[in-house]
């Protein structure tokens, strides 16, 4: 097969599967490597929103396949925990099983023709005169060359690293750990957002409800540093009604990892024959149940836009400048940008105000109107 008219996808996650659609509708042969035995490991966020446009790439019904429950409820407490609102949103939180999302979009690619190997390691770029021309990967001890006239990275927020491109990601990944429990008998018909000042910076301690005695707990350092969340012990300390939910639980999961929060990252295309789409370059919105949309929809816009620079005549000079300013004028990237600016960041510059836990309360009205 002519490996210009081929593309190979690293990383199973909604962008790497998004991109993947987007290629292979275009008339692209996909081959998607993915470390992992079965997609959808590790779990990542398990809350989503309905999205018109991800339905229709999708097909109708996608959402009310993955659903868990919906819940349109959510609380906010300040600091001491002395201060809360409550808020109402039209289009509620659904709530579903991480692995669940992975394998029905799995399953929606591999129909259309994308090739998925599976516990395949990739281990470098192949380059040909300043070009990305494929990929080397590894199953086991055995490595097996992937030629590609386009190679996308959609790994995660160190997938780049890990095949030697150095990222500057300061500001832009933000810790966070993770925990899926049984034996919940907490609040289940509302989200729960619960703020502690931390010395660097605010971390959010969130609940997640998923019925039938679970649910998903997550704490999160927002000032946009790759470590530094405090335990859930600790936050438990500081935290009653936080505490209060954790009560009598059972761990039966546990994750600690980064969400790219921090803002987008460019180019798309940093050379060649490579694009980068998802966690790579921060394709996540910064707002609950938002990230995983973004990623899937900017993903299998970069994957149509790269089958049409393919279609005329490859990596050109001319069709990567086409490429990137047609995708920065998309409409899913000018507004997750446009939620960057005023949405993340007003957020972020009020909160970065808080002098002490007593100061939130006394502005906790003001404060208030920018938690949706």
């Amino acid at each position: 097969m002519d490996s210009s008219e081929h593309a190979v996808v690293v990383g199973a996650g909604p962008a790497g599967l998004g991109a993947s659609l987007g290629l292979v509708r275009h008339g692209i042969h996909v081959t998607m490597v993915e470390q992992h035995d079965l997609p959808g490991t590790p779990r990542r966020g398990e809350t989503i929103r309905t999205d018109p446009h991800m339905e229709e790439i999708l097909g109708r019904g996608f959402f009310d396949k993955i659903a868990l429950r919906r819940v349109n409820r959510r609380r906010y407490y300040s600091h001491s925990g002395l201060c809360h609102v409550d808020r109402t949103i039209s289009n509620p939180n659904i709530i579903f099983s991480w692995p669940d999302l992975i394998g029905h979009l799995a399953e929606i690619a591999r129909r259309e023709g994308v090739v998925i190997r599976t516990g395949m390691r990739a281990l470098r770029l192949v380059t040909r005169a300043g070009s990305t021309v494929g990929i080397e990967a590894a199953h086991g001890s055995a490595q097996e060359s992937f030629p590609a006239g386009t190679v996308f990275l959609c790994g995660g927020c160190r997938g780049a690293e890990s095949l030697g491109m150095a990222q500057d990601r300061s500001g832009m990944d933000m810790a966070v750990h993770k925990r899926l429990v049984s034996g919940y008998d907490g609040p289940d018909d509302r989200l729960e957002y619960h703020f502690h000042l931390a010395p660097a910076g605010l971390v959010v301690g969130a609940m997640f409800p998923r019925g039938q005695g679970e649910a998903e707990l997550i704490l999160m350092n927002t000032s946009g540093g790759s470590t530094g969340v405090i335990s859930f012990d600790e936050f438990c300390g500081h935290h009653p009604s936080f505490a209060r939910l954790m009560e009598g639980v059972q761990t039966s999961y546990d994750l600690e990892t980064c969400i790219p929060m921090g803002g987008m990252r460019f180019p798309f295309s940093p050379g060649p024959g490579l694009v980068l789409a998802g966690d790579a370059l921060g394709h996540v919105q910064g707002r609950g149940g938002s990230g995983i949309r973004t990623s899937f929809l900017i993903g299998h816009t970069a994957g149509s836009l790269s089958a049409r620079a393919m279609r005329a005549g490859g990596w050109t000079k001319e069709n990567r400048r086409a490429f990137e300013k047609e995708l920065r004028r998309h409409p899913h990237v000018r507004s997750l940008r446009l939620h960057n600016l005023v949405y993340a960041g007003l957020r972020s510059r009020i909160f970065r105000r808080i002098r002490s836990p007593e100061h939130m309360d006394s502005v906790w009205n003001l404060l208030s109107v920018a938690l949706r």
